[in-house]
C-alpha cells in the first residue's frame, strides 16, 4: 500500500475508469480501476480528489490496475474558489510531472498546501509557495542572489530580465518585462507582503509554468475565471 492523491479521472470503456494519481514513493502513475462506474461498485465515493488514500496496484502489462483502496482521511473541504484552486494544483501536477518519477518532497508540500488552502482565506501566498516548490522539483533552481550573466549579487535598485535557461540577467533601460531587484530578493525570501512583491512573484511563477506547459491553456484557470465572471 502506498499513500496517494487522485489528480485526474476519466472514463475507460463501458464501466471502468483511468486514474492519474500522485503517490509518495513513485510519483505520478496511471492506473486502471476496473468496473468502478458500475452500479455495484463501492469505489465511487472513495476515488475523490483531495483525499489521502492508501492504494495497492498490480498487473503484468504496462497499464497497472488498482487492487485495493483505503481512505486515510475524509476529503478536505475546499468550497467555492478553493475548489478551483485545488483543481489548479492537480492540473499542474498531472501535466508537468514526469511519469513514474519520485517527487517525495513535493508530495509533502502538496499535502501541506491542501491543508493550508482548507484553513486559510489568503490564497495567493499559499499558491506562490507551492508553485516555487513545483518549479524546484522540475529542475528550475533559479538563482535569486546572483545575476546569471555577471555572477554579481542582484542589487535591489537594478532591473533584471528573466532568461528561461539562464536565470536573471541585467535588463536594458526601459525593458517593460524586467523585474526590480528588490522584488527578486523578496522572491528568494518568499516574502509576498507588499502588492509589488506579490505581483512580481505571480508573474515569475506564471512565466516559468507557462514555459513548461506550452500553448495548451490550463482548464482549471478557465473554469475559475468563468466562475468569477458569473459572480
Amino acid at each position: 500500500m502506498q499513500d496517494a492523491f487522485v489528480l485526474h479521472i476519466r472514463p475507460y470503456r463501458e464501466s471502468s475508469q483511468l486514474l492519474e494519481v500522485f503517490t509518495r514513493q513513485d510519483g505520478r502513475i496511471s492506473l486502471l480501476v476496473k468496473g468502478s462506474r458500475s452500479k455495484r461498485s463501492n469505489l465511487k465515493g472513495l476515488l475523490q480528489p483531495f483525499t489521502l488514500l492508501s492504494l495497492a496496484w498490480g498487473g503484468k502489462g504496462q497499464l497497472k490496475y488498482i487492487r485495493s483502496v483505503e481512505p486515510q482521511t475524509h476529503a478536505l473541504p475546499l468550497p467555492g474558489d478553493k475548489l478551483y484552486l485545488g483543481l489548479y494544483l492537480n492540473e499542474l501536477l498531472y501535466r508537468l510531472l514526469e511519469h513514474l518519477t519520485p517527487y517525495t518532497h513535493l508530495f509533502e508540500h502538496y499535502q501541506q498546501t491542501l491543508l493550508a488552502l482548507a484553513k486559510s482565506q489568503h490564497y495567493e501566498p499559499i499558491l506562490r509557495c507551492f508553485e516555487l516548490d513545483l518549479l524546484t522539483a522540475l529542475g528550475y533552481a533559479i538563482d535569486f542572489d546572483l545575476a546569471a550573466d555577471t555572477y554579481e549579487p542582484i542589487v535591489a535598485e537594478t532591473y533584471y530580465r528573466l532568461d528561461m535557461e539562464q536565470g536573471f540577467i541585467r535588463a536594458e533601460q526601459g525593458d517593460k518585462e524586467a523585474f526590480w531587484g528588490g522584488h527578486i530578493r523578496a522572491l528568494a525570501a518568499r516574502d509576498f507582503t507588499t502588492p509589488g512583491q506579490a505581483q512580481a512573484a505571480k508573474r515569475f511563477c506564471r512565466m516559468l509554468i507557462q514555459h513548461n506547459l506550452g500553448n495548451q491553456p490550463l482548464i482549471s484557470r478557465q473554469l475559475f475565471i468563468q466562475q468569477r465572471n458569473k459572480g
